[in-house]
């Protein structure tokens, strides 16, 4: 191609695209009822006219154009006119929430640290960034990668043991994701940013049968298979998108994920965070070995019986002797520490199963609500699920009254299903997954909008709702066609800067009472509507494999876990969720340690726990005191 002819190609894209979105700013200001249209005429552009760097391009010109200060306040004074003073949008004053929050090594006072949300924060006695890793220019090239950071250990072992001596508590925090109180602490606070320089695959120590892969069983699309997989060692304060790029530089990737890669690797695992799929477990079940800090500051290198650690080789080593490294190999033990909650030392390093660099082909199909349960329920639930390696449901709470015909009166729901590729997909299958709700969630001002106009027009969620699951469906019209990449840009579902201004409560239901636990939902949802409370998005199933852990939601058997979503700032969703949290746990629901508004109490917990006593046993034998902040001392005093 000549350059000529590249110059005229860019410049018809890049006027299309301004074309499209000028016509789409004419209708919000001249005629909003043709405003949807114009949506899908962009959604359509920016799919199939628009490659992946012009649209980050186009990203940063209109985040350039509404940086300015007086360019936010005009945008106010328009929207803001005849609006409640709680429900006016206010662009000027707020940072940019996808900015990632440094903290400096060497200030150890008057620092405040808070969850994602702002429903928590905590400002601690003495705040302590340990690790010698590299944060903010992250590069798993980098030499130091290759190396354990034994000196960052030891500053850990010494800041355990300087807090006990001044009797203080200890706690690590990461990327502050979740709602509740899990991470909360007053007197010592330990930022784990730099605990990321170990990025290796895992070859020190470890038996035979596992230095080169090693056979795993699957059973996905109802077929049981044997897969080769990988052990990596990593640091436990590496985010799940950091991680994700040292798997990939090395040609590994996770064999699964939860829809955002913000999160820091150890908090995912602590709370049993997972992604969608009945033959996979949550994230917690891909940690083979973890490495923590506990009372007294002493180390302990923590593995199932069977664990991956030739003991032998591992006990003569020098730098085990010098550390203290107490290697432990021990199911009980190694299922307490995996969802620890954080409170059972500071988890330090790991190793992760993981497996070589896979793709995957997604499809996403609207259904009617009602027809699609009654197809899983004429069959076996389990088989219906388990016919793709993932499968996962978007509902929408509410009927839209107010559409033409019977048929778009009916309740909506989205179902997305991903498999391994196969030789001949990429034929049928899209370039991009519909491009509007990403292009749209990278505009900086994009999550303090989302409010307003979910405010402004209540009444209107119901078929807004209805437009974002169509805005999801394959592009290639009604009848697919769907999207295949690598997988991890078909799991990170790239929320951007609306990801901040989400929030959610998550429960896990048996497969047996998935059904009466969406009517429940369904029925609350309707019961507050009339009174104007909704919820600004679809609730979600998405089904997990069992875990062994004692504290995941999952521990007991496969689980569907229903997230029910919202926008922050909506007037109304808060305290339905709060109604729904407590009819769905008076239903059986076990709740999410790290999605959930409503007090947590010891009855409740051994309710939905029953492996709660067992936990605190070993929490009292790697934690004890030292680590228990207010949350879990509430549950265990009340």
């Amino acid at each position: 191609m000549s350059a000529l002819t590249k110059f005229i190609t860019w410049k018809k894209g890049n006027t299309v695209v301004s074309w499209v979105l000028f016509g789409l700013l004419v209708q919000v200001i001249f005629n909003r009822k043709n405003v949807p249209a114009h949506i899908e005429v962009l959604d359509d552009t920016l799919t199939h006219h628009c490659s992946r760097t012009k649209r980050n391009r186009w990203v940063s010109v209109i985040n350039f154009i509404v940086t300015p200060r007086y360019i936010r306040r005009l945008i106010e004074s328009q929207l803001n006119k005849k609006m409640a003073d709680h429900e006016k949008v206010i662009l000027s004053l707020d940072k940019e929430l996808t900015k990632d929050e440094l903290f400096e090594k060497d200030k150890l006072h008057r620092q405040k640290w808070g969850n994602w949300y702002g429903n928590h924060f905590s400002e601690p006695l003495k705040f302590f960034v340990p690790g010698n890793g590299e944060f903010d220019n992250f590069s798993p090239k980098h030499e130091s990668c290759k190396s354990y950071d034994y000196k960052g250990l030891f500053e850990v072992s010494e800041l355990v043991k300087n807090a006990e001596k001044e009797n203080r508590k200890i706690r690590a925090v990461g990327s502050g994701h979740a709602l509740t109180a899990v991470a909360q602490c007053e007197d010592f606070l330990v930022c784990t940013q730099n605990m990321n320089m170990t990025q290796r695959i895992a070859k020190e120590w470890i038996k035979k049968e596992y230095k080169d892969g090693f056979d795993v069983e699957v059973n996905f699309c109802n077929k049981k298979s044997v897969e080769k997989h990988f052990i990596f060692e990593t640091g436990g304060g590496t985010k799940i998108r950091h991680l994700i790029e040292a798997l990939t530089y090395h040609g590994f990737a996770l064999i699964n994920q939860g829809g955002s890669s913000i999160q820091s690797i150890s908090g995912a695992i602590a709370t049993s965070t997972h992604g969608s799929g009945i033959g996979i477990g949550p994230v917690s079940v891909f940690a083979r070995s973890m490495t923590i800090v506990g009372k007294g500051g002493k180390i302990f290198r923590v593995e199932p019986s069977d664990g991956i650690t030739d003991p032998a080789e591992f006990n003569k080593d020098d730098q085990v002797k010098k550390y203290g490294i107490e290697l432990i190999q021990d199911d009980e033990k190694f299922n307490a520490v995996m969802v620890g909650i954080g409170s059972m030392g500071i988890v330090f390093s790991m190793i992760l199963e993981a497996q070589p660099n896979y793709r995957l082909f997604e499809e996403r199909i609207s259904y009617n609500w009602e027809e699609l349960k009654a197809e899983m329920q004429k069959v076996d639930v389990y088989k219906f699920i388990n016919a793709h390696r993932h499968f996962e449901v978007l509902i929408n709470p509410y009927r839209d009254l107010t559409a033409e015909t019977e048929d778009g009166k009916q309740r909506k729901c989205l179902v997305t299903t991903r498999d391994y590729s196969e030789k001949g997909i990429r034929e049928q299958a899209g370039r991009e997954r519909n491009y509007i709700s990403s292009f749209i969630s990278g505009i900086a001002i994009s999550g303090r909008l989302s409010p307003w106009v979910f405010n402004k027009n209540h009444q209107a969620i119901p078929a807004m709702t209805n437009n974002s699951i169509h805005r999801l469906v394959d592009h290639r019209g009604d009848e697919g066609g769907g999207f295949e990449d690598d997988s991890r840009f078909v799991l990170d579902q790239g929320l951007g800067e609306l990801k901040f201004y989400g929030y959610a409560v998550e429960f896990g239901f048996p497969l047996e009472k998935v059904f009466d636990a969406v009517d429940l939902i369904i029925k609350v949802c309707e019961e507050a509507q009339p009174y104007h409370h909704l919820l600004a998005a679809p609730f979600s199933l998405r089904f997990v494999k069992q875990c062994d852990a004692h504290l995941s939601m999952m521990n007991q058997h496969d689980t569907c876990m229903i997230e029910l979503v919202s926008v922050k700032g909506v007037t109304g969703s808060l305290p339905l969720f709060k109604r729904l949290e407590r009819e769905l746990l008076d239903f059986g629901a076990i709740p999410h340690w790290g999605l959930s508004v409503e007090p947590w109490y010891r009855e409740r917990v051994e309710k939905a726990f029953p492996r709660f006593k067992d936990w605190e046993l070993q929490q009292a034998f790697f934690g004890g005191k030292t680590f228990k902040n207010a949350f879990l001392s509430r549950i265990q005093d009340s």
